[in-house]
């Protein structure tokens, strides 16, 4: 018995080192003692050296199978312990000892079987064949790509400008789905790439959506990114980890959203960037190919052609808006001249040509004197305000700043609005309030008073002429070097869809000739014009017939006495 041991461990030493001696890989599976004999290119095509192996056993063998090849490797060896097949052939994946999967092909047959015909014995030989299988994999996953890239350009052809929109989204999740990605996106450039806006998303089950709070981001935070963008380049980051240390800002914001790895690839027609399009992976790294590359450069392509497309019918749009607002300006600054010149020169002719035949009572002649005099005013006025339009170029006003008493300043617009209020013969319907700040009237700055003057004269006429009881109140004040004006009064008030309207050239409420308030609509264009010139703004709040209220802040520069303001100046 011992004798017989000797000679089984001689045989099997001479058929390892037989084995051994093959450049092939070679297998011997004893089925009885379960015992697997590989020589070292078979233990090499996983990494490994036989001793590292050993002892091998086809159950350990089982375990460097990949999952997926087990049932095929389950049916094989089926047909030759039950239906007594002599050989065998097929393709599975081992685990490799760097931890990825080597394709190897199997080849094989029953070397020694018993008395009974039952395999004991199983030898074979198996190959590397991973260049082989990527190779094929490739070419199939290129076709795939090319046939996506097909489906989803034929997607963009002779699509209309409103739908743009849905074809792009649908463009971005047949991508995130085919790449097994967890997040894909464009963003879109305005105001010549100053600022970034995320427009569209797609993003797989379980993963949060980032769109709504990626809006209005100045490009400019992102150096790094829009240095590569603007010269057209795609960025592939592996991990956001490894981002160079300039690339801090675009770290960061990657880092809020769990990014780990992506790839963006610019968006540009003809050279002129429009924004990117993008694609993340969160919950694992993801490594790009070459062709997935080409793929995101396609699809870029034609969704640069859809957004230059969608840019240009917006351009159209806004000049065609443009064309026809104009057109309404016109329209109405011609009803408004034509409505507000005849009726004081009708007047004028009709009252003086009364008079010019002495069909006037004596004890009359003084009220159509003076009904003639308004008229004359009211068209010298509706003159004085054309003219004015000179302002609407700003090129030619000059700023002109003086020393300023805020106590003098409140007085002369006190002075002003009593003025008015007794001119429009509504002193018994109308309530002047006067509420300047302590701060404002013992204050000593440097501003342009009369252009500030200008503005406050054309906000105390529109008070009194579209207040017809009520209150009209008059505020001031001081904070942080900036002069703070409201006027606030209890009339007609303003729509909110015409608030904007309002500080249009000719443009008022009603702009019809048949309108019960006068005035040609330049007042606040014109106020609108000037405050800009001193780098302040005009705002208004206004609740139909609950009145408005029109605040003027204009920067200025506080002035402790009148000797520090001279030197100043």
């Amino acid at each position: 018995m011992e004798q017989q041991q000797k000679i089984k461990q001689t045989q099997e030493s001479i058929l390892q080192t037989a084995l051994n001696a093959a450049q092939t890989g070679i297998w011997h599976w004893n089925i009885d003692t379960d015992k697997l004999m590989v020589n070292e290119a078979w233990a090499n095509l996983i990494g490994h050296t036989p001793g590292e192996l050993y002892p091998l056993t086809a159950k350990r063998w089982f375990k460097r199978c990949h999952p997926d090849d087990l049932e095929l490797i389950k049916e094989t060896l089926d047909r030759v312990f039950e239906h007594g097949e002599k050989h065998f052939s097929f393709r599975a994946r081992l685990k490799h000892k760097n931890g990825s999967w080597v394709w190897a092909q199997f080849n094989g047959g029953i070397a020694v079987s018993d008395s009974f015909g039952n395999p004991q014995i199983l030898s074979g030989t198996s190959t590397d064949i991973s260049e082989l299988y990527q190779s094929k994999n490739n070419l199939q996953y290129r076709y795939e790509i090319e046939k996506l890239v097909s489906e989803i350009s034929s997607d963009f052809v002779g699509i209309q400008v409103n739908e743009a929109d849905k074809v792009i989204n649908l463009a971005l999740q047949k991508i995130g789905e085919f790449l097994s990605v967890d997040r894909c996106y464009v963003f879109q450039f305005q105001d010549n790439n100053s600022f970034m806006d995320n427009t569209h998303e797609w993003h797989a089950p379980g993963i949060s959506t980032e769109m709504k709070r990626l809006q209005n981001l100045p490009s400019s935070v992102f150096s790094w990114w829009m240095k590569k963008l603007n010269k057209l380049e795609h960025i592939y980051i592996g991990q956001v980890d490894e981002l160079p240390v300039n690339a801090g800002a675009e770290k960061e914001i990657l880092r809020s959203q769990s990014i780990i790895s992506l790839l963006v690839v610019p968006i540009h027609f003809q050279k002129n960037l429009l924004g990117f399009i993008g694609f993340d992976s969160v919950v694992k790294e993801k490594e790009w190919l070459e062709a997935d590359i080409h793929l995101m450069n396609t699809v870029a392509h034609a969704i640069a052609s859809a957004l230059n497309a969608n840019i240009h019918q917006k351009v159209l749009v806004e000049a065609k808006e443009k064309a026809e607002e104009s057109d309404q300006i016109k329209s109405a600054f011609l009803a408004t001249v034509n409505h507000e010149l005849r009726t004081p020169l009708h007047h004028i002719l009709g009252f003086s040509d009364l008079l010019r035949m002495n069909k006037i009572p004596a004890t009359e002649t003084s009220n159509f004197a003076d009904k003639i005099y308004r008229s004359g005013k009211n068209l010298l006025q509706i003159i004085e305000d054309i003219l004015n339009l000179a302002l609407a170029d700003e090129s030619f006003v000059q700023i002109r700043e003086e020393y300023i008493k805020g106590g003098e300043m409140f007085l002369q617009h006190k002075t002003l609005l009593d003025e008015m209020l007794q001119l429009s013969e509504k002193g018994k319907s109308l309530k002047l309030i006067y509420n300047p700040s302590p701060d404002f009237v013992n204050s000593h700055f440097i501003a342009d008073s009369n252009k500030i003057n200008q503005v406050i004269i054309n906000l105390l006429k529109n008070a009194i002429k579209f207040t017809i009881s009520g209150t009209i109140e008059y505020r001031a004040d001081i904070k942080n070097n900036k002069l703070s004006i409201q006027i606030k009064d209890s009339g007609i008030g303003i729509p909110q869809h015409q608030q904007k309207l309002i500080f249009d050239f000719f443009r008022q409420i009603d702009d019809s000739s048949t309108r019960v308030y006068s005035g040609i609509g330049v007042g606040l264009a014109i106020s609108k014009r000037i405050t800009k010139i001193l780098c302040g703004e005009l705002t208004v709040c206004s609740l139909p017939e609950k009145g408005s209220t029109f605040t003027l802040k204009v920067p200025i520069e506080m002035a402790a006495n009148l000797k520090q303001a001279t030197r100043k100046m």
